[in-house]
């Protein structure tokens, strides 16, 4: 799947998408902690890739940074990306 963040286009394997989808089936609600802190960690790791775009020449970073990317696809299929 094409993802749009950080104004480009970044292909997410689907599977990714799909597995996490699973993973967060049964998540509580968009003000539930643990839906809170899954949504900071995600954007923690956006965020630093916005300020310092570089770090995904580091292995580690690009996954985390797809990993997040997939993450976030999820909670959206969920309806639970954005607090209500």
């Amino acid at each position: 799947m094409q993802i749009v963040c950080l104004g480009t286009e970044i292909e997410i394997p689907d599977i990714m998408i799909e597995k996490y989808i699973k993973d967060f089936d049964g998540l509580p609600g968009n003000n539930h902690e643990a839906v809170v802190q899954l949504r900071e960690a995600i954007n923690e790791i956006i965020e630093a890739v916005a300020i310092e775009p570089e770090i995904l020449h580091k292995r580690e970073y690009l996954s985390d940074f797809v990993k997040a990317l997939a993450m976030r696809q999820a909670l959206e299929t969920h309806g639970i990306l954005y607090d209500a």
